[in-house]
């Protein structure tokens, strides 16, 4: 049976939109031609490649030396996507541990210094391999502290962003309170935390101002 995480579930407008990145700027990540679309893997690798431009000003011909090292390294095709690498970065390069050493991937083994990336790497879960099984986006801004109320994973929801341990879609939570519904009235019904609603609604509307802008 094939890995539900490879299948391609998101057409590069959409992924665009959950990463909060022009839909150009995804393709030229992904190398994406025609209309194929990304699968589950790819859009954790889109996450964490965003948060290392946007956190650690990393620039993308550094990020992908990294990853092409990675590949040959340890023979992952989604090597972003998976734990104990130990990914860590500084506003020059990429690294990732292994035995016991900080190794830089983007200049092959080079000894490098220290910034973790461990508050947002920690927004994944990952399966007993240690490959990416779902995560928790980032719905307000690049703020790690963002609650972890949200997640994508490609089990619930066709792999779009539904409320944590409900599997409701934001979409449709979003859809009752623009249609009039009050917060409380929202929690009641999926029984959940008001603060829960809140977070799904502001992510939803906050993706959805953003595929028009």
């Amino acid at each position: 049976m094939k890995d539900i995480r490879t299948q391609p579930f998101y057409p590069v407008s959409e992924a665009a939109r959950l990463l909060r990145v022009p839909g150009s700027t995804l393709r030229l990540w992904f190398d994406v031609e025609g209309g194929r679309s990304l699968n589950f893997l790819e859009l954790l690798e889109g996450y964490t490649i965003q948060v290392l431009r946007t956190k650690h000003q990393l620039s993308m011909r550094r990020i992908r030396k990294a990853i092409g090292y990675l590949k040959r390294d340890t023979g992952e095709a989604y090597p972003l996507a998976m734990q104990g690498l130990g990914f860590e970065a500084d506003r020059s390069d990429l690294y990732f541990t292994r035995f016991g050493k900080l190794i830089s991937a983007s200049e092959q083994g080079q000894l490098a210094i220290r910034q973790v990336l461990e508050n947002f790497l920690q927004r994944v879960d990952h399966d007993a391999s240690g490959l990416a099984l779902r995560f928790y986006p980032l719905t307000r801004d690049f703020r790690s502290d963002s609650p972890k109320a949200i997640v994508i994973d490609p089990a619930l929801c066709f792999g779009r962003p539904c409320i944590a341990g409900r599997g409701i879609a934001t979409s449709m939570v979003a859809s009752r309170y623009k249609a009039g519904e009050s917060f409380t009235g929202l929690a009641e019904d999926y029984e959940c935390e008001v603060s829960v609603i809140e977070e799904a609604i502001r992510a939803e509307l906050d993706l959805q101002q953003r595929a028009v802008a």
